[in-house]
């Protein structure tokens, strides 16, 4: 439970920074002037992302499920073991296809996108994260 514990709390922390960096960027062109910013938030979502699909992994794990061949069908497993919504289940892809662009085409990542995702659906991120602790923590 404490590797739960330890990705929770990182994926908590990440969310406040990304909470700080939205407040202090009130416009795309000011995000774009700030390297700093940019760099910050695409590690944190990246680092978020990454704790999801741990998590989902884990899960997997814990409950002796079959073994994804990649980070899509992870979520895919819990879904069908009734273990994750299927509502969660685009996002999870939109999230696993930018985890992707910022691993492998970091040339690439468009700065729209991450300040749209910065702006508008950190929300989202939120519920996702608290759906996964109800799943996983025990209730107190």
């Amino acid at each position: 439970m404490e590797i739960y514990f330890r990705k929770f709390e990182l994926m908590d922390e990440c969310l406040k920074r990304l909470e700080e960096i939205k407040k202090s960027n009130t416009s795309i062109d000011k995000y774009r002037k700030t390297w700093k910013d940019k760099d910050s938030t695409e590690r944190n979502l990246h680092k978020i992302i990454e704790a999801i699909i741990d998590i989902g992994k884990m899960l997997i794990s814990d409950k002796k499920l079959h073994e994804p061949g990649n980070n899509r069908e992870v979520f895919l497993i819990l879904n069908e073991n009734n273990l994750f919504p299927s509502k969660y289940l685009s996002l999870i892809d939109k999230m696993i296809g930018m985890r992707n662009i910022i691993v492998h085409s970091y040339d690439r990542i468009d700065d729209t996108i991450v300040y749209s995702v910065l702006k508008k659906n950190l929300s989202d991120i939120k519920r996702l994260n608290n759906l996964l602790k109800k799943t996983i923590l025990p209730k107190k």
